[in-house]
């Protein structure tokens, strides 16, 4: 385990082993004897089909959790490729510790992988339809992720080459269309978030209409989330914002697919979000053999 997991991370996963494993693994110690459940045993972690592996540090932390004296040897390092049938690492800890552990690593490494593998396409798409010569252009995730592993979900898109939108709702300020509605409109909120928002934040408006979004970039917001408008409305809108404020940084998000990211790419815009990183990622096929 690095510091940058510290302790965040092993307090989490003695968390998730508490509600995994409770008060024992019943079943392995109704077929083992003490002795038996003592004895080391070794693994490997066996890829299914091509991917990216995320997950090395938490895998570790599982098994160290259980066994301190936990040995591993990996095969590939944390962010990189693998191809089908790879054998990722091997894991050798007590026998026990092996069968009570091994479920809650593969559910991290299966679905971190999953995330990271994902992450990657989309950035890799991006980057190879980017013009050259434009302004750099970043793929982030969202807010979308599910209870308790944000901070491991969030990790697994940047260890897939993307980026991070705003972790809670305490370190960006953002605001939606539902505060739009709430606030009186553009202007209004845009007026109250200059007065009280803290100083070193930027003001970041969610709009869906060119107009919302005219109006924004005269207003004075600092970032300008285009969400949910048709590529057609974005090559209209995007010069248009251009000219009125230089600085404004440009957001797209909503209904961002691998086959729209490409079209996306090509204009003149700053960041694109994309939900589906977090929530609807599939989990990679990995497995744990025991060896003999």
């Amino acid at each position: 385990m690095t510091e940058l997991f510290d302790p965040f991370v092993r307090e989490a996963i003695s968390v998730f082993l508490a509600e995994d494993v409770g008060r024992g693994d019943v079943t392995t110690r109704s077929l083992f004897s003490w002795e038996e459940r003592s004895r080391n045993q070794a693994a490997h972690l066996v890829a299914e089909s091509p991917g990216r592996i995320c997950g090395i540090p938490f895998v570790e932390e599982v098994f160290l959790h259980l066994d301190p004296g936990t040995s591993f040897q990996w095969n590939q390092r944390e962010g990189e490729p693998y191809l089908q049938n790879a054998v990722l690492g091997r894991i050798e800890c007590r026998l026990e510790a092996l069968l009570a552990g091994e479920r809650l690593a593969l559910n991290l490494l299966k679905h971190l992988s999953g995330i990271a593998f994902l992450s990657s396409v989309y950035v890799e798409r991006a980057a190879k339809a980017r013009p050259a010569g434009m302004r750099p252009l970043r793929v982030v995730e969202t807010r979308k992720t599910l209870p308790g592993l944000r901070f491991f979900q969030k990790y697994a898109v940047r260890t897939g080459g993307g980026h991070n939108h705003r972790y809670s709702l305490d370190d960006g300020l953002l605001i939606k269309d539902n505060h739009l509605v709430a606030a009186g409109g553009v202007k209004p909120a845009l007026e109250k978030a200059r007065k009280n928002a803290p100083h070193p934040l930027r003001i970041e408006l969610e709009v869906d209409t060119a107009h919302q979004a005219l109006e924004g970039a005269q207003e004075g917001a600092d970032i300008l989330l285009l969400d949910n408008m048709a590529t057609t409305l974005l090559e209209q809108l995007v010069p248009r914002l251009r000219l009125l404020n230089p600085s404004l940084i440009l957001e797209v998000s909503g209904g961002v697919t691998l086959e729209r990211i490409e079209e996306l790419a090509r204009l003149d815009i700053d960041v694109i979000s994309v939900g589906a990183l977090t929530h609807s990622s599939p989990d990679a096929p990995i497995r744990l053999d025991f060896l003999a």
